[in-house]
């Protein structure tokens, strides 16, 4: 490893992922002494702000304004303002090795009228790193809580080389489908190109079908193609019907996790699977009857192509049916007067957050870390349980699915197709795929994958 032209010894990654889970805002003037952290008498070499691609700025905009202290040995963060649902990660690269005695990574804080229960929670994950998660209960206001959850995952850089990367080759080819996963497969696509400047991919490129069902019809229809077939390949969020295409051969990839998410606007940040059908039925209309602001319930789903809304109407609407469109404009009911809500339709997963970010009664549903994105979009709990990779290797949170590539039969030897397939699944791919801007979890680690 090395940082700047020089060698860092006993080189280690910790991800500190911090967020406001409490009911209350959280002011810099309510710091009495701001989070630091210390690494078992490792060496701070750097540290970078971390957040997703197009997210606006955080409590902390950059590293300039974090502190290494006592000689290297310790992070010291400013007095951040921490709105509810906040949330920044920091990347800290460490030097030297780690007393093998202690926790780790150790954390402290103190904000005013502090309530007693806080600490520190370690938890093991045999062969993933441990993960480590601190906890400080913050001001009572209203009865209410404020609180900061900061996670940190620690992964010791390996002297040994990752699996094997696929061989270059030289060549086009497409990526059709999921507009969930997509954004990981490009990063995917993107690590590849560099390593490889002849090997071209291009992930749902203009005029390829979009969303899952739509990509993987057109695959079976024109696969049969000998260039189709050695340049075409389909994400799918949750297996496509094998009777309604035949020749298309399931990869599974990874676990992709969606969230419900609403408007800010609405003052609800959590909701029940028999409210949300209630939501999606039409009983509800007003966000004041589920305890909310009071406006009406703008619905904005995805259309019939889209895997994302099967894996909605599986796993939280228990394979029931959504509402007609009752909208196009998503504001107003022009296509049908008598419906009880406005309900209007979206291609893409951008499309639809988009629309629940300027729409101040709205709700939908989204892949996780692409809702993160947007100021006014909540990602809200479904039953009080959080989106999160541990809630569904734990099967405590049920709206995921697995993402599978298809190809029209098994790719030919020696094409990129077949190349980008096997790049997929080594290190560096899973290392991306599962990484803070995307958190999916690589199916090599659970057994989930079905």
């Amino acid at each position: 490893m090395r940082r700047r032209g020089q060698d860092v010894p006993d080189a280690s990654l910790v991800m500190i992922r911090i967020s406001n889970e409490g009911g209350l805002d959280i002011g810099a003037e309510h710091w009495v002494m701001p989070m630091n952290f210390t690494f078992d008498g490792r060496d701070v070499v750097g540290v970078e702000v971390s957040k997703p691609r197009g997210a606006p700025r955080g409590p902390i905009a950059d590293s300039e304004s974090i502190r290494i202290s006592k000689g290297k040995k310790a992070l010291e963060l400013p007095k951040v303002d921490l709105k509810r649902r906040d949330r920044f990660r920091l990347l800290v690269l460490l030097s030297g090795p780690r007393d093998n005695r202690g926790p780790g990574v150790r954390g402290d804080a103190t904000i005013k009228g502090a309530v007693r229960g806080g600490g520190l929670v370690r938890e093991v994950t045999p062969g993933r790193g441990s993960l480590y998660t601190f906890g400080w209960a913050a001001f009572a206001l209203l009865a209410l809580v404020a609180a900061v959850v900061v996670t940190v995952v620690v992964r010791p850089f390996s002297s040994s080389p990752s699996a094997a990367a696929a061989d270059c080759v030289a060549g086009s080819i497409v990526v059709a489908g999921s507009t969930a996963f997509g954004p990981a497969v490009q990063a995917v696509a993107n690590n590849l190109r560099q390593r490889c400047p002849r090997s071209v991919v291009s992930v749902n490129p203009a005029g390829s079908g979009i969303g899952s069902r739509a990509a993987a019809a057109d695959l079976q229809a024109t696969g049969g193609s000998p260039g189709v077939r050695a340049t075409e390949l389909v994400m799918s969020d949750g297996k496509v019907s094998s009777s309604v295409y035949p020749s298309l051969v399931p990869h599974p990839v990874a676990i992709v996790i969606f969230s419900v998410v609403v408007n800010r606007a609405t003052g609800v940040n959590s909701l029940t699977d028999s409210q949300i059908a209630g939501i999606w039925s039409g009983f509800y209309t007003n966000w004041r009857q589920l305890g909310g602001a009071n406006l009406s319930i703008d619905i904005i789903a995805r259309s019939t192509d889209s895997g994302t809304r099967a894996t909605f109407d599986l796993t939280i609407l228990n394979h029931g049916s959504e509402l007609p469109a009752s909208s196009e404009s998503c504001t107003k009911r022009d296509l049908d007067p008598r419906s009880p809500v406005i309900r209007c339709e979206k291609s893409s997963t951008t499309q639809l957050l988009q629309a629940v970010n300027a729409i101040p009664g709205a709700i939908g549903y989204a892949e996780t870390a692409q809702a993160s994105a947007y100021p006014d979009v909540d990602e809200i709990q479904l039953d009080g349980r959080d989106a999160s990779p541990g809630a569904v290797k734990s099967k405590e949170y049920p709206f995921w699915a697995t993402e599978y590539l298809y190809t029209y039969g098994t790719p030919p030897s020696g094409s990129l197709l077949s190349a980008f397939l096997g790049y997929m699944v080594t290190d560096t791919a899973k290392s991306i795929v599962q990484g803070p801007d995307y958190e999916d979890i690589p199916c090599s680690l659970t057994t989930l994958c079905g």
